[in-house]
């Protein structure tokens, strides 16, 4: 196999003490065929080994660390400023990836559609059939669209890919956020830039959702916490208090319901805690923004269903 010195694409991986996970996400990246990529594995200062281990076992990828534990969004904004590519994929370090063209896939469909900013991957279950249903927050039904392409407001970071100059212009992942909501943010400041979101049924990954993702606390904490952030610094005021006014109600009664008030006031405390930091650089999405959005969630006559195509092979192998 060879490398171009400058490749098409850059895989981003953030990893946290998931060094088998990482590992199995690597074979099956660096089975790739059908174009030039280079991969930046950026670990959060895991307590295991995760970063010698695929230094040792995968010496091609270039492997960053931080000298602390920064988060999700912070890692993959690493990644992001590292990469040469001008497209980027992310993987999240708990995924598979069966489809040996998937990259070289993501490169067609930017040639494609030249009007994409991103593209959303479809996300199954550990199983390889079933959809993984708590990371669709796209504006269509999963029972009706998910094999159908659309235009999106949402993507999640387990499987993704963009223009970089694209993440660039927007922001990058906002990282006062840690983890949660990151890519909600992200998505509408791609929005607000004039872009589009594409999800792409062709484009599949497999989430095994790992133990260490901490849900019970991204449920209990970060969500709640983080919606506010994300009204705070996206919503315009009536519309951010008509979004979060039932959140807020839900998260108290799923608090009380469960017994973890602790949980919850220490979300609002935090909340409040950043709240002068994302005030300072507010910026509410334009009224057209918020139009775009809103037709996203009416089912559109141009969604179609995209069966898989034979990626191109003449793009330079790597891997």
């Amino acid at each position: 196999m060879t490398f171009l010195e400058t490749p098409t694409l850059s895989v981003v991986i953030p990893a946290y003490n998931r060094c088998e996970s990482v590992l199995r996400l690597l074979d099956d990246v660096y089975a790739q065929v059908g174009v030039a990529f280079e991969v930046i594995v950026v670990d959060d200062h895991s307590p295991d080994s995760t970063a010698t281990v695929v230094a040792e076992r995968f010496p091609q990828a270039v492997v960053l660390q931080h000298d602390r534990n920064r988060g999700p969004a912070v890692s993959r904004n690493t990644g992001v400023r590292q990469a040469r590519g001008t497209i980027v994929v992310g993987f999240d370090s708990d995924v598979t990836v069966p489809d040996r063209y998937l990259l070289a896939r993501v490169v067609d469909v930017f040639g494609q559609c030249p009007w994409a900013s991103g593209l959303a991957f479809r996300i199954f279950s550990s199983d390889g059939r079933s959809e993984d249903r708590p990371r669709w927050w796209h504006p269509l039904s999963i029972h009706r669209y998910a094999d159908r392409s659309f235009d999106t407001h949402y993507f999640s970071g387990t499987g993704y890919a963009f223009r970089r100059a694209d993440l660039i212009a927007a922001g990058l992942f906002p990282e006062v956020l840690y983890m949660h909501y990151e890519e909600v943010e992200l998505a509408f400041r791609v929005l607000d830039n004039g872009g589009t979101i594409v999800y792409r049924p062709d484009l599949a990954v497999c989430h095994h959702a790992h133990p260490v993702s901490r849900r019970g606390e991204v449920q209990k904490f970060y969500k709640p916490r983080n919606q506010i952030l994300v009204a705070l610094a996206c919503y315009p005021w009536p519309r951010a208090i008509v979004y979060l006014a039932p959140r807020l109600v839900y998260n108290l009664c799923q608090a009380v319901g469960h017994r973890e008030i602790g949980a919850f006031g220490r979300a609002l405390f935090s909340a409040w805690t950043l709240a002068p930091q994302v005030l300072s650089s507010r910026r509410p999405l334009k009224d057209k923004t918020w139009r775009r959005i809103s037709a996203m969630r009416q089912q559109p006559a141009g969604a179609r269903r995209v069966e898989p195509q034979p990626a191109s092979k003449t793009g330079a192998e790597a891997g």
